[in-house]
C-alpha cells in the first residue's frame, strides 16, 4: 500500500455505530473555556454539516470479528469554509468570492503503518471519522497521513501527534527510540491504542514507552487533568459496551477510561489507552472474547479533546539546560542559602525549571547577599534539619508515612518554613496536601487564607491584586485580576506554611501553560520573591 494523506471531511460508506454518537450533546458549563466554544450555527447549516457525515453513521451494528476495513473515498471538493486554523485557535473562515478548490487542511496526526495491515490497519477509517466527527461538532479542518514511522517527518515540527494501534505485542528499534524521543521532547505527543483492548499490545505499549523515555513514569491519568477537559468537560469519565462489561468484570461503566499517559514538564506527552478507542473513532463495535472497548459517543468526545490539547501545547518542550536545579556560583555573595524540594510519592518535581527561575529572579532583583542552592529532600528528621526553607509541589496524590509525618511536624514546630503550590492547580494535589497537612498538625493544620494586609505582600513588591489564566478565571469566577489565593498556617506567632491552590510553578517558568489554573507570569514571580524574602526575614 502506498503512502496516503486522508481528509476528514470525506464520507465513510463502512462505517457504523453502536450509539447514536452525533445526538445532543453535554449542557456546556461555565467551566468550558470561551475561546474553545464553537460557534452556534443555523438548523440549516447544522443540516449542512450532518450530510458530511458518514451514510451510516445513526445506524447500529455489532462485528463478531476485526480486521482491515475498506479505505474511505476521497475528499469532496467542496468545502463550507477555508483555513481553517488548528486548534484552539479561534475559527473564523476566511470569505472567498468566487468558486475554487479549498487548500489542504493541515495534517493534525500522522498514523504509523507497519508492515501488516492486520496490524496497523485493523480499523482503516478511525481517524477519518474522528476528525469528520470534530468538522460537524467543532467546525474545524485537519487531515491525517499513514506511513511508516521512518516516513514520518517528526524532526520537521510539522507533525503534532503520533498514532500507533493495533492488536499485537510490537517492538520499536533504538534509533526509533532515539527520534521519539527527541520528537517527544520537543513538543510531540504519541497515542497507544489497544486495539479490542488486546493485552498483548497494552504490554509492549508500556515496555516501549520505559525504553524511549526511561526517567519518565508511565502513570493513570487523572480526570481532572486537562486532556479530560480542555473542550468536552468530564471526557475520562467513559461508558463502556456491555460487551465488554461480561468481558472484563472490573471494569465499571459508566467509569474511568483507564487511560495512562506520561508529563514531560506538565505536558502531557504520551497517552496509551488500553481499553479500545479505534473501535470508537471507526463506530463500530464487536462480541470478541477479552476485549474491551469503549462506547464510540465518549471514545470520539476523548479523540477531540486529544487534539486540542496536543495543538495547544505542543510548543512545551524542556531542554537539557533547564531540568538543572539552580545554583547560584556567585562569589560576591557571602551566605549560601539552602532550599530543599520536598520528594514524595507524587511527581514532585513536574517542571524543574520553575524553581530554578524564581531563585533567580530573587538573586537578580533584591539586596539579599545569599547564594542559593536547591537540593531534593526526603521527608524525614535527619535531613529536614539542614533545610530552614522547603519548597514542595505536584500534581498528583500521596501520603506520608507516620514516620515522615512526624518530622515534617517537628520540623515546622522548630521554626521550619515551607511553600507549597499545586502545580497547575490540579484538584487530586489540593486535596492530598490539605488532608496530608491536616495529618501532621491536627487541628492547628488547618489552611486560611492570607488576609490582604498581611505583610508578605508588601515585604519587596506590593501586591494588591495578580493575574489569572483563562482555566483559573473559569475555575475561581474571578476576573482577569482579583486578589492573591494564598492560604497560610501560623505557629507561634509566625507563618509556618504557605500555600496557593492556584498554580506558582507555571509561572515561574516563564512560558505559559495552557489549560492550567495559575498566575501569569509576572504575578507569580512577585508572589514567590515575596515569599523568600519573607521567610527569610522571619
Amino acid at each position: 500500500m502506498s503512502e496516503t494523506q486522508r481528509t476528514g471531511t470525506g464520507d465513510s460508506s463502512r462505517c457504523v455505530t453502536a450509539d447514536a454518537c452525533c445526538g445532543a450533546e453535554r449542557p456546556v458549563s461555565a467551566g468550558r473555556f470561551e475561546w474553545l466554544r464553537p460557534s452556534r450555527r443555523s438548523v440549516v447549516t447544522a443540516l449542512g454539516a450532518a450530510l458530511l457525515l458518514p451514510r451510516r453513521l445513526f445506524g447500529a451494528q455489532v462485528l463478531d470479528h476485526c480486521g482491515p476495513t475498506p479505505k474511505p473515498p476521497k475528499p469532496a471538493q467542496a468545502s463550507a469554509a477555508e483555513g481553517l486554523p488548528p486548534l484552539p485557535l479561534p475559527v473564523v473562515p476566511q470569505r472567498r468570492t468566487e468558486k475554487k478548490n479549498p487548500p489542504r487542511p493541515p495534517v493534525i496526526i500522522s498514523k504509523i503503518r507497519t508492515e501488516s495491515i492486520a496490524d496497523w490497519g485493523t480499523d482503516l477509517n478511525d481517524v477519518n471519522n474522528l476528525l469528520i466527527w470534530m468538522k460537524s461538532k467543532l467546525q474545524v479542518n485537519f487531515t491525517y497521513e499513514e506511513k511508516p514511522l521512518g516516513g514520518i517527518p517528526l524532526e520537521s515540527g510539522q507533525v503534532p501527534v503520533l498514532y500507533r494501534t493495533g492488536h499485537e505485542a510490537f517492538r520499536f528499534g533504538p534509533q526509533e527510540h532515539a527520534r521519539l524521543r527527541r520528537y517527544l521532547l520537543r513538543g510531540g505527543m504519541i497515542i497507544f491504542d489497544a486495539c479490542c483492548g488486546r493485552p498483548a499490545f497494552a504490554e509492549s505499549a508500556r515496555r516501549e514507552i520505559a525504553a524511549i523515555l526511561p526517567e519518565h513514569r508511565l502513570k493513570p491519568i487523572g480526570l481532572d487533568h486537562p486532556v479530560f477537559n480542555c473542550y468536552y468537560e468530564n471526557a475520562g469519565f467513559v461508558r463502556f459496551t456491555s460487551h465488554s462489561l461480561t468481558q472484563r468484570p472490573q471494569l465499571r461503566s459508566p467509569g474511568p477510561s483507564g487511560i495512562e499517559g506520561v508529563e514531560i514538564a506538565c505536558r502531557l506527552a504520551v497517552v496509551l489507552s488500553p481499553h479500545d478507542l479505534s473501535c470508537g473513532w471507526d463506530m463500530h463495535t464487536h462480541a470478541l472474547s477479552d476485549t474491551a472497548y469503549v462506547e464510540s459517543e465518549d471514545a470520539l468526545k476523548i479523540g477531540a479533546n486529544l487534539m486540542a490539547y496536543a495543538t495547544a501545547t505542543r510548543d512545551l518542550s524542556v531542554g537539557q539546560a533547564q531540568s538543572k536545579a539552580y545554583v547560584d556560583a556567585d562569589p560576591t555573595k557571602a551566605d549560601k542559602f539552602r532550599v530543599g524540594q520536598l520528594v514524595h510519592e507524587g511527581d514532585w518535581n513536574p517542571d524543574p525549571a520553575g524553581l530554578r527561575n524564581l531563585l533567580d529572579t530573587v538573586a537578580r532583583t533584591t539586596a539579599l547577599r545569599i547564594s542559593f542552592a536547591t537540593e531534593p529532600v526526603e521527608p524525614n528528621a535527619d535531613q529536614l534539619g539542614r533545610f530552614p526553607f522547603l519548597y514542595m509541589t505536584g500534581h498528583e496524590d500521596f501520603t506520608w508515612s507516620e514516620r515522615q509525618v512526624g518530622a515534617l511536624r517537628r520540623y515546622l514546630a522548630n521554626g521550619g518554613f515551607l511553600l507549597a503550590d499545586a502545580c497547575c492547580g490540579r484538584a487530586k494535589f489540593d486535596a492530598a496536601f490539605r488532608r496530608e497537612l491536616g495529618r501532621v498538625l491536627g487541628g492547628a493544620g488547618r489552611l486560611q487564607r492570607l488576609p490582604a494586609t498581611h505583610p508578605l505582600y508588601s515585604t519587596h513588591h506590593r501586591i494588591g491584586s495578580v493575574g489569572y489564566s483563562q482555566a483559573a478565571m473559569a475555575r475561581l469566577r474571578v476576573g482577569r485580576a482579583d486578589r492573591p489565593r494564598l492560604e497560610s498556617v501560623a505557629m507561634a506567632g509566625r507563618t509556618a506554611v504557605l500555600y496557593s491552590p492556584v498554580g506558582l510553578n507555571v509561572g515561574w517558568r516563564l512560558k505559559p501553560v495552557p489549560y492550567a489554573v495559575t498566575c501569569d507570569a509576572d504575578s507569580a514571580l512577585k508572589l514567590g520573591v515575596n515569599s523568600v524574602v519573607y521567610a527569610l526575614a522571619q
